[in-house]
């Protein structure tokens, strides 16, 4: 008996002394760097998911998990309440800001299904409205839990479809341009600061610039009038 309760304290100490050596301590993370130097997806997404909550007050069960469904995707069961970010979603996200629009948006939605099955019902039936809505619900999210709202465009224009028509019954989401859009009007009118940020300077933000160039145009000298005019009212 002895013998065997050596022999087996022997084998741990090897063991022990194994994993010593192959352990590499990572000193230098912050969170820009935390998705090139580990590969801990479950930890940093529920550090994120934990300051929106934390930063938003939310009063609602919305559990978070990573799946290993390598589609492009993150998906909120209406039922459950569960948010899943697929494994498929994490290479293209580059830093917490992106990382949070993706969380923020399945959020709102989790938050929502809380309100009843008929709101579910309406929700499903009218589902590319129920989309603008979530988008702009994250980057309240965002912007409350310290998030950059700019990259919530730049994510979404990273894996958002663009498909011929976004009518009908076979498209359950709205053409990525038009979400981004909307989501630029939203931030340009309650989060203009952000319009200076040095991640409009991110490519894929241009690429929207570029996209909407006559149309952002327009769209900020009638904000410009509107603005006069309410002035002009509020001085009577």
């Amino acid at each position: 008996m002895k013998k065997g309760i050596v022999l087996l304290a022997f084998s741990l100490l090897l063991g022990t002394g194994a994993i010593a050596q192959d352990t590499i301590m990572i000193t230098d993370l912050d969170m820009y760097n935390f998705w090139s130097k580990t590969g801990k997806s479950q930890e940093k997404i529920s550090q994120v998911s934990k300051n929106l909550i934390l930063k938003n007050k939310i009063n609602k069960r919305v559990p978070v998990i990573v799946t290993s469904n390598t589609e492009v995707n993150a998906v909120t069961n209406p039922l459950t309440r569960q948010i899943e970010i697929y494994s498929g979603i994490l290479g293209l996200i580059d830093n917490d800001d992106e990382l949070a629009f993706i969380i923020g948006h399945e959020m709102a939605h989790a938050v929502e299904s809380y309100d009843g099955p008929f709101k579910i019902i309406v929700n499903q039936w009218n589902s590319k409205s129920y989309e603008y809505k979530s988008d702009l619900k994250a980057i309240d999210y965002m912007v409350n839990a310290g998030y950059d709202p700019i990259s919530a465009m730049i994510m979404l224009n990273k894996f958002s479809a663009e498909p011929l028509s976004d009518w009908g019954f076979l498209n359950t989401h709205p053409k990525g341009s038009k979400r981004l859009l909307a989501m630029y009007k939203y931030i340009y009118r309650k989060y203009p600061q952000y319009l200076s940020s040095s991640k409009t300077n991110d490519a894929y933000y241009k690429n929207f610039e570029y996209m909407f160039e006559e149309e952002l145009k327009g769209f900020r000298h009638s904000e410009s009038v509107r603005k006069q005019k309410q002035q002009e009212r509020e001085a009577l």
